[in-house]
């Protein structure tokens, strides 16, 4: 199972070449046979604004605004350029908003598709971390062409490599607290400008002096390759398939969904979770295997206490079935004995007699002693108040009634209905 992503050129151009690389599904945490479309990094700009509130479930709304509010920061007119924004955003807070040219990402989608491959997401390459307060940095490209790119809580920009350093330190001192650095920042660096970013790091720590020297002491070059960076794109849970260029129908939910199993389910940062959802599920199992147990053991104490009440009271009877057998027995009894039983023709007579309201008259009866002892009586004509006071009071006699139209079934309540 693989996921296939093709990395977008930067030119627009009819028959372009598309770069396909092959990610584990797994690795990328998206379903089996999932296409993406990697924009490149140069092709995007990050911006950090602010949304005010009410505008989650308003698409419309939304792309609106996000053009009404990136009239400044962008250098083309909103309405060519394709806009983004960060998933689960927060109103009244700062959020990032990808920016890329809406014709350019049409025309390379319209290819992809064109030559037979739909693109179920739309990742880009680097994305800002949307934690609060989190810096990221990545040294990208080759030798002779090394860029750099950073974002903090307020920004994110990318430059030549010796430039932006220049830049970042600048940025860093002119930071009033030198508690904003973070310790333990991890610059990731493609394979080909490794030693580049490393040279550039060592001068970055000799440039800063005083109480921030030891933060960025703590700092460290990552060799990454370029696997590894996708599969952290598709973990970032960035998606610029939004508005005009979304997914439609259940695939979008499904997408959705799977990826935020994946991040459930293999996610560091929900290890705690799955371990108190784990040790939860198996407290339950215990818990009802145990009551399982005990119940068991109270229905095997009350067959094994009908079985000696039976073989106590008719010591001659082979037990199958004590329930049955004690009713069969105790009913043969009372029949040698005459008594008389509810099962018997004078008894429910007699309890037909005294719950029978006041005139009412029985055209035919229909007594069968075989079987349960059933007797039909039609020709009553009574209302529902009074049918329900004639089955109470025959359920005080033993007896169980019931109307079929103009006939009425009755049957002793020890064998059943």
């Amino acid at each position: 199972m693989s996921t296939q992503i093709f990395t977008l050129p930067l030119h627009s151009e009819i028959g372009a070449t598309y770069l396909q690389t092959v990610l584990p599904t797994a690795t990328a945490g998206a379903r089996d046979k999932e296409i993406w479309a990697l924009v490149p990094a140069a092709a995007i700009s990050w911006h950090r604004i602010n949304l005010p509130a009410g505008l989650q479930r308003q698409a419309s709304r939304l792309g609106v605004a996000l053009q009404s509010l990136m009239e400044e920061p962008l250098l083309d007119e909103p309405d060519a350029m394709h806009l983004s924004m960060q998933a689960e955003w927060q109103p009244n807070s700062p959020g990032w908003v990808a920016a890329c040219n809406k014709a350019w990402l049409k025309h390379h989608l319209s290819q992809l598709q064109g030559m037979g491959h739909v693109v179920h997401r739309i990742v880009p390459e680097w994305a800002p971390s949307c934690t609060a307060g989190e810096v990221s940095a990545w040294v990208s490209g080759t030798p002779e062409d090394a860029w750099i790119w950073v974002n903090d809580s307020q920004s994110a920009w990318r430059l030549p490599l010796q430039a932006g350093l220049k830049y970042w330190i600048e940025q860093l001192q002119a930071l009033p607290n030198a508690q904003n650095i973070p310790s333990n920042l991890v610059i990731q660096a493609d394979p080909a400008v490794a030693d580049l970013a490393q040279n550039a790091l060592r001068h970055l720590q000799s440039q800063i002096q005083g109480a921030a020297s030891e933060l960025i002491s703590s700092w460290h070059v990552e060799v990454v390759s370029a696997l590894q960076r996708y599969a952290q794109a598709g973990a970032a849970n960035w998606d610029l398939a939004q508005f005009e260029f979304a997914a439609h129908g259940s695939a979008r939910w499904l997408q959705k969904a799977n990826r935020l199993w994946q991040s459930f389910a293999k996610g560091p940062a929900w290890q705690a979770v799955r371990w108190s959802l784990a040790a939860l599920v198996l407290a339950q199992c215990v818990g009802l295997n145990v009551a399982a147990w005990q119940l068991n053991a109270q229905v095997k104490l009350q067959r094994d206490l009908q079985k000696s009440i039976l073989t106590q009271s008719f010591p001659n009877v082979t037990v199958v079935d004590a329930p049955l057998q004690m009713a069969k027995e105790l009913d043969r009894l009372q029949r040698n004995s005459g008594a008389v039983s509810p099962r018997d023709l004078e008894w429910i007579l007699q309890a037909v007699g005294a719950a029978l309201p006041a005139g009412q008259s029985i055209s035919n009866l229909d007594y069968q002693v075989q079987g349960n002892g059933e007797t039909r009586l039609q020709g009553l004509q009574m209302s529902e108040a009074q049918s329900s006071d004639f089955v109470k009071a025959l359920r005080n006699q033993g007896l169980d009634a019931q109307v079929n139209g103009a006939q009425w079934r009755i049957v002793s309540l020890k064998t059943g209905m």
